[in-house]
């Protein structure tokens, strides 16, 4: 079925619908939700088949990816949500110990609302997954949802939405053309909030639209990952790691690993078994040739610029008939463009480094922050160095694979994005807090404040201030003092 496109009015009187049924969709018990969600992931397994055949039409993604990195991971990420979300989303009881001393009278809970609708922009290299985790997650927060799918996987978007209409209410969520007009239209629309997995360019223009309005989002952008091996750590294992990190899904993974920082000791050891790898690898086709047309200038550039081309043997073995080989550059550095702009490609670049701290800083120098993956036989030290990592994730003796836990949150920092998607936080990130305090009795000496006894109260407010937060014990005497004199005067009054 073809999408036709929506304008401004059409996509507006969409939208009452979307409304109208969120608002219901938002009142139904988190359980009844839950039991869409595995009724979802239950039609996952049923319709596998279907689902990796349109994902190779789409992109050529072999069988055992399609299994492996889309429908698998969704299952888990469905599966997480059953386990978890009614806890995640109860309201939440602020402990009475934690209350002011002059608020003993009040209880508070902080309760989980949803947004609203959320505007999904979606993607291509992961196109099931991707989706429809931020889908899922939007709806079990009780929000509806509006999808941009990408225009390049249009086989996959049929299913998945066909999955979602099967399963969902009717108008909790609608899909719109996948063409490129439809963005825009979309975020000019009374949305509540935006979720956007893409380019740099796109998200920088997508915030100043959401600024605009003032409308929150998230934004899941590029990455130029690093694979830090340090000197202890498995070479063989670090290398196989990088190697799939560079190449799967043909290098277009946003959290693919493009630069390999390892030891001056080690670069002919790691280029050698490197090398052994690329022999035996059979080039891919990538998706869009724009993105080799973005890759091979920054070859070039390196190249230039001082690095050296150890595979393919010939530049222009690179780029063939729509393949791209997998490339390895050594020699490179941090100042080269290949280390600071995106790249969409199988490409490795390998770096080396001096002493640790080296090494966190040539992979801090990076303006893009997503992950990283840091390969040593200590773990105390690997946890040392990823916490001065300026990513949003970071493996240790692993790489890629680790990010796509369900539990755990995903998102970058810098030109990278904002924001998470996948586990808790992703889940929070779809919902906005709202706090409701209950007061019981009547003593509020507050009112007085706005009254001409105002001055009166100030003995009360410093003694306060003094008896709980003074830094000595003089001090805080001093104001149990005040108080209890106020007191004294106040009931002789």
């Amino acid at each position: 079925m073809n999408i036709q496109f929506m304008n401004n009015q059409e996509l507006a009187e969409k939208l009452l619908l979307v409304r109208t049924s969120q608002e219901q969709w938002e009142k139904l018990l988190i359980q009844d939700k839950l039991q869409k969600v595995r009724k979802f992931r239950h039609l996952l397994v049923e319709h596998r088949q279907r689902i990796a055949k349109a994902l190779f039409l789409d992109s050529g993604k072999p069988y055992e990816e399609a299994l492996g990195a889309e429908i698998l991971p969704l299952a888990e990420a469905c599966k997480f949500l059953e386990k978890n979300a009614a806890h995640l989303l109860r309201p939440r009881k602020i402990r009475s110990s934690d209350n002011p001393w002059w608020m003993f009278l009040q209880k508070s809970k902080v309760h989980r609302k949803a947004r609203g609708i959320v505007g999904i922009i979606g993607t291509w290299n992961y196109p099931l997954f991707l989706n429809g985790v931020q889908i899922i997650q939007a709806l079990v927060a009780g929000n509806g949802v509006v999808w941009k799918p990408s225009e390049n996987a249009l086989e996959t978007n049929k299913i998945l939405a066909e999955l979602i209409l099967a399963t969902f209410p009717q108008n909790i969520f609608t899909e719109l053309s996948s063409s490129r007009e439809s963005g825009p239209v979309l975020i000019d629309s009374n949305i509540d909030f935006v979720v956007m997995t893409g380019s740099v360019e796109t998200g920088k223009a997508i915030a100043k639209k959401c600024a605009e309005r003032l409308i929150p989002s998230t934004l899941e952008l590029s990455g130029i990952d690093s694979l830090l091996l340090l000197e202890d750590g498995d070479v063989d294992l670090a290398v196989s790691a990088a190697w799939f990190a560079a190449n799967i899904n043909a290098g277009q993974t946003c959290m693919a690993s493009r630069r390999f920082l390892i030891p001056e000791t080690m670069l002919e050891k790691v280029t050698t078994k490197l090398l052994e790898l690329a022999k035996n690898f059979k080039p891919r086709k990538i998706l869009m040739e724009s993105q080799a047309d973005c890759a091979l200038p920054l070859i070039d550039a390196a190249l230039i610029e001082g690095a050296e081309l150890k595979w393919p043997l010939t530049k222009s073995d690179i780029w063939k008939d729509g393949h791209f080989d997998a490339c390895i550059l050594i020699n490179v550095c941090k100042e080269m463009r290949i280390c600071n702009e995106a790249i969409f490609a199988p490409v490795l670049s390998v770096l080396t480094y001096k002493t640790i701290d080296d090494a966190i800083r040539i992979s801090n120098a990076c303006p893009f922050g997503l992950c990283a993956s840091i390969f040593t036989a200590n773990q105390e030290l690997g946890e040392k160095v990823a916490l001065e990592l300026k990513v949003g994730s970071v493996s240790i003796n692993d790489a890629i694979v680790p990010h796509a836990h369900p539990a755990t949150p995903f998102g970058g920092v810098g030109l990278s994005g904002w924001g998470a998607t996948q586990g808790e936080e992703g889940l929070l990130e779809m919902t906005r807090p709202l706090s409701i305090s209950i007061v019981s009795g009547k003593f509020r000496p507050h009112y007085e404040l706005a009254t001409p006894k105002a001055a009166e109260s100030i003995p009360i407010v410093e003694g306060l201030l003094l008896a709980l937060h003074a830094p000595t014990w003089i001090g805080r005497i001093t104001g149990w003092f005040k108080l209890l004199l106020s007191g004294f005067q106040k009931k002789q009054d």
